[in-house]
């Protein structure tokens, strides 16, 4: 793709490019107008961010809790019972004999009214006392009290905290920074940022929503996620995780890209992202009965050498483990199946092609193997192959070591394996032509990554997670094609960034779309492209790209959020270090009291966190724990739209050359 055909691209950010707007011809003659301004905006300024959260913060300071349970404390006194008792009784009493009674005289009706009155509120009154310590015989049984009361008040992240880096005040000053957009509807006339604007800005459009805070001095606390952080979810199977997704694929105010292995996500989201753009399903293995509404082939544009390195490296990336022992051949692997896209694309072949190349490893080219690869680079005209494109390729079928031709082949065959599915085989080999394609309905359409990351649809893709990861290398390429394009087209915007940025909510990233997250988290905030991801556990994450991986792609993650039912003993002490210590007063024998430092959450705590609550650890901020509301019960759902869906032929399609299919 070049630079010319990015730049043609529609960009939204054209008339937001420069958010500062002429002043008005009356603006610039009126006297005292400027000094007005100044004054506005420093008083504004000083409301929104110095006076509010001052008076917020006082309203949720931890003295208020030990107020609370110092009062209730003192209300559960039998002595204090007793006489609360008597005082509902009598209210009771005063109130039913002064509603009740008939005067013959109707000047006595007013001090009656008074009379029931005053009972009913002594009455109220004494209620609640007398209910303070029912409610506190049956508050710990609850869910909130379970997690109120075993993981405590102290040591977690307290009002000011979240205000700085995870309210939404925070997002909102980091849109402001980093969107155009975003900056001119929060600007006053003049063109600067006005705070009551910035501060009335809707946080959804601004960041992530994560959940809301149930420990710590102070509850109720909505946290968010700037759209420039890593997301990261840890959560083992059944803990919440598809109900809190389900809600950033629906808010998020841009492209949204959505993987996960099953048709959950499509079904809760796809109706609400309807109402924002165009949704689409890419659904090789017709998960669930439903069929894909787009194609996408892996060979179209690798014939641009960067493209189809690229693809290869994500293909042969998501076939292999995360052991290091393995890089010798995949990066032969790699570097082969470069060569074979590239010469599949040069001339006008499809991905059966390239499986036919893949299963027959031979040098011969009279016999259709790779080597006729070899020869179509060969003899392709000047300058259209790279010097030393064909090179991994002619050394491969050339070289008199089988054992390594072949160990480099069977990498290249779990590669491109999902070929051998005649569903899959169908998506993948379409054509633009329907005279040359017989594998997809007329209602059939490409997918264009490019127009997808300009505009504001949904891209649902969903893929199992079968044992030797059939379907992974295809999802991984899909994957990589839609964050190398979206790298490409934020490069030619304002900031070299994307606006509105591009949502990546990967679940279930290390089975079935195992891409380079330890290289792509590195920039992707800062180039418009909010990733989340998740995973069942960190083991999980280093069995897919190894322990130097992992901790890369652990310490990029800027926000991360931990579910309950964690076992392995690492992972758990792992994260109970993340969430700090605390001190703890202890009371001696003698009756001393001193302070014993302790763990805020200790991995025991941490294993039996109740359903939709996760720790959340973010980078400048002490941990907190939140509860999520299941995104099912939002009351903005729409069924999903109805769907142009690409029926999948009976047989693998042929194309005009005659090849092959892709079978061995």
């Amino acid at each position: 793709m070049t630079r010319a055909e990015l730049h043609s691209v529609e960009n939204h950010d054209a008339t937001t490019t420069d958010p500062t707007p002429a002043r008005s011809m009356s603006e610039r003659s009126e006297p005292g107008r400027g000094w007005h301004r100044t004054v506005s905006r420093g008083v504004g300024a000083a409301w929104w961010w110095a006076i509010l959260p001052t008076l917020r913060s006082g309203l949720a300071s931890p003295g208020w809790a030990r107020l609370s349970t110092a009062a209730a404390s003192a209300l559960c006194r039998w002595r204090v019972q007793l006489i609360a008792l008597g005082v509902l009784l009598t209210g009771l009493t005063v109130a039913v004999l002064a509603g009740t009674a008939t005067p013959q005289n109707p000047a006595v009706l007013p001090t009656l009214g008074f009379l029931a009155t005053v009972g009913e509120i002594l009455a109220g009154a004494a209620a609640v006392v007398v209910a303070v310590p029912i409610v506190r015989a049956v508050y710990p049984h609850t869910i909130r009290g379970r997690v109120r009361i075993r993981y405590g008040f102290d040591g977690w992240a307290s009002w000011w905290d979240l205000h700085r880096y995870v309210s939404a005040h925070a997002v909102r000053a980091a849109a402001v920074a980093s969107r155009p957009s975003i900056a001119a509807a929060a600007s006053a006339p003049g063109g600067r940022p006005d705070p009551g604007r910035i501060e009335r800005l809707p946080a959804g459009r601004c960041g992530t929503w994560l959940g809301r805070t149930v420990v710590g001095p102070v509850v109720g606390t909505d946290c968010y996620a700037a759209h420039r952080d890593v997301i990261g979810l840890i959560a083992p199977p059944q803990t919440g995780k598809t109900a809190l997704l389900g809600h950033h694929v629906i808010d998020h105010d841009g492209p949204v890209m959505a993987t996960s292995t099953k048709v959950d996500i499509y079904d809760y989201c796809a109706g609400a992202r309807a109402e924002q753009g165009p949704v689409m399903l890419f659904n090789p293995e017709n998960l669930g009965g439903l069929g894909s509404t787009v194609w996408w082939s892996p060979v179209r544009g690798c014939a641009d050498s960067q493209t189809a390195a690229e693809r290869a490296g994500h293909m042969v990336g998501a076939a292999a483990s995360g052991d290091d022992d393995g890089d010798r051949w995949d990066d032969w692997a790699a570097a082969v199946l470069c060569a074979l896209l590239m010469a599949a694309d040069l001339n006008d072949r499809d991905m059966a092609t390239v499986a036919r190349w893949v299963f027959n490893p031979t040098s011969d080219a009279r016999t259709g193997g790779a080597a006729e690869a070899l020869a179509l680079l060969t003899s392709a005209p000047a300058g259209r192959v790279p010097a030393g494109a064909a090179d991994a390729l002619r050394q491969v079928l050339a070289t008199d070591a089988r054992k390594t031709r072949d160990s480099i082949f069977l990498t290249l065959q779990r590669s491109v394996k999902f070929m051998t599915d005649p569903t899959i085989a169908a998506l993948v080999t379409a054509s633009p032509d329907p005279a040359r394609s017989g594998a997809v309905g007329s209602g059939s359409a490409e997918f264009d990554a490019q127009a997808f990351v300009a505009g504001r649809g949904a891209l649902f893709v969903i893929g199992s997670d079968r044992a030797h990861a059939a379907v992974a290398p295809l999802l991984a390429a899909f994957t990589g094609h839609v964050f190398e394009t979206a790298k490409r087209v934020a490069a030619t915007r304002a900031k070299g960034r994307l606006d509105p940025p591009l949502g990546m909510f990967l679940d279930e990233v290390a089975l079935i779309t195992p891409v380079p997250l330890d290289r792509w988290l590195a920039d992707a905030g800062g180039r418009g492209v909010h990733i989340e991801w998740a995973a069942q556990s960190p083991s999980q994450l280093a069995q897919r790209w190894g322990a130097r991986g992992a901790d890369t792609i652990w310490n990029a993650t800027n926000v991360k959020l931990v579910y309950g039912g964690l076992s392995l003993d690492e992972d758990l002490e792992a994260v109970s270090r993340l969430c700090g210590h605390r001190h703890e007063p202890v009371t001696e024998p003698d009756g001393r009291e001193r302070f014993e430092r302790v763990r805020v959450c200790p991995p025991d705590r941490l294993r039996v966190l109740p359903q939709w609550h996760a720790v959340l650890i973010h980078r400048a901020t002490p941990a907190t724990i939140v509860r999520v509301r299941p995104v099912w019960t939002r009351r903005d759902l729409r069924p999903a739209p109805p769907r142009s869906v690409i029926e999948p032929s009976t047989t693998t399609p042929r194309r005009t050359d005659d090849t092959a299919p892709a079978a061995a």
